[in-house]
């Protein structure tokens, strides 16, 4: 099982099952990282494989969406493609519900999501075609297997908490809700 992400910038990464992180479990940073960044998604569960899926076809591949949070620790970002793939690989980072919702429930879904008690992402129009757009890209390059998951950035990185601020909750509506322990 992978997790295929389309990034804010229109590329395409796999994130390992490793990061996959679907029970709320609060998140212990790892000693040599200082900060985090994030990103909410969108994203839809796989429910069979395929390769080279035309748009007309995507619907048949997802059955459910929902929203979720990536993580990126900054200080494994260093500029180098290696550099990266490292931030896109560290365990427990890519925090998307194991509990997600029918596709046709999206459009009536919200999603904000708050550090502590302050707004840091509200809805942006997000549709299901979202998905299967870059459930069609994907395809092109990826081949694609039952339980995958697609994920949509939703925005660009932006930070979200260092080591001086010690801990924060993360959580959203609906079903995000974790906290960050430094």
């Amino acid at each position: 099982m992978n997790i295929i992400v389309k990034t804010a910038s229109g590329h395409l990464i796999v994130r390992p099952d490793t990061t996959w992180e679907k029970d709320n479990e609060d998140l212990y940073v790892p000693d040599e990282v200082s900060s985090l960044s994030f990103t909410p998604v969108l994203a839809g569960r796989i429910t069979k494989p395929g390769r080279s899926v035309g748009l007309k076809f995507t619907p048949r591949y997802f059955d459910c969406c929902t929203y979720g949070v990536l993580l990126y620790p900054d200080d494994l970002e260093d500029g180098s493609p290696e550099g990266f793939a490292c931030a896109s690989c560290l365990d427990h980072t890519s925090l998307i519900p194991g509990a997600m919702f029918p596709k046709e429930e999206l459009p009536s879904a919200q999603f904000r999501l708050f550090r502590d008690n302050e707004l840091i992402f509200g809805n942006a129009g997000e549709t299901v075609a979202m998905v299967e757009k870059a459930l069609e890209e994907a395809t092109r390059r990826i081949y694609i297997r039952t339980g995958d998951l697609i994920a949509i950035e939703l925005q660009p990185r932006m930070p979200l908490l260092k080591r001086e601020d010690d801990r924060a909750r993360i959580w959203a509506e609906p079903s995000v809700d974790f906290n960050i322990i430094f």
